[in-house]
């Protein structure tokens, strides 16, 4: 896609002197989304040795090196975004919880269709909130925003094909195996947007540093992967079972 326009009239073109209201909402953003990402970086264990000793074949390897590449840049560009807003992504940094729980499902993941449904979920969740900051009023953060959208989109495709990968190698048994781990990733998928009902999300909107609300993205997201399921001829979950925030 062509690089958008701001949404938005309110445009701070450095960190220097922002409101106190906006750089909170700022910084509590990139923190979560370096929380997320900076653990490509920072713990390629979890992050890199061991989704490569599962995947099954060279080609599957090669892909994954390529997205985790990608992840680590990207954890480049929040950890200098914080830097430059006074916030430094240490050892104390990183011990804070996890703010979304899928990529704490993604460490215990037992297998590599584990894998291809945390990046089917996960990395289209990320081009999604990645489309909120192209135009963004922080023009540090709408520099990079179109480059991370655009690779999420295509890790997002990644985990599409794995799965569709799957289903090749073992049409006897991969469907079965498919639909049993939706039970547990799909509701993960859609509470990656938080709670519908959150108050936060306005001021965001306020401030432009999003488009749209938990609930807009969530339904999009859910039409979606839906399409996606139906393609892989996989039947759609409950949407509300075992969902902890709606």
């Amino acid at each position: 896609m062509a690089e958008l326009e701001s949404y938005s009239s309110i445009r701070f073109a450095s960190p220097d002197n922002l409101p106190a209201d906006y750089k909170n909402l700022l910084v509590r953003m990139l923190s979560i989304q370096s929380r997320i990402e900076s653990e490509y970086m920072l713990a390629p264990d979890r992050t890199l040795m061991k989704p490569l000793a599962m995947a099954p074949t060279a080609e599957d390897k090669a892909e994954y090196a390529a997205f985790w590449s990608d992840e680590v840049r990207h954890a480049s560009y929040w950890m200098k975004l914080l830097a430059d807003l006074g916030v430094t992504v240490d050892d104390a940094f990183m011990s804070t919880p996890m703010p979304i729980y899928i990529f704490e499902m993604r460490d215990q993941a037992e297998d590599w269709i584990e894998y291809g449904l945390f990046s089917f979920f996960a990395d289209r969740q990320g081009a999604y909130m990645g489309y909120e900051w192209v135009g963004c009023s922080y023009e540090p953060l709408a520099r990079i925003a179109d480059r991370v959208h655009k690779e999420e989109l295509g890790h997002a495709a990644f985990g599409y094909k794995l799965l569709r990968r799957h289903l090749q190698r073992d049409p006897e048994h991969g469907r079965e195996k498919l639909i049993h781990y939706l039970k547990k990733w799909y509701p993960a998928g859609l509470d990656m947007f938080g709670k519908s009902g959150s108050s936060r999300q306005h001021e965001f909107m306020k401030w432009g540093l999003r488009r749209r609300t938990n609930e807009e993205m969530r339904a999009e997201f859910e039409a979606e992967v839906n399409a996606l399921l139906g393609r892989l001829e996989v039947p759609i979950p409950d949407p509300t079972a075992g969902r902890r925030f709606l």
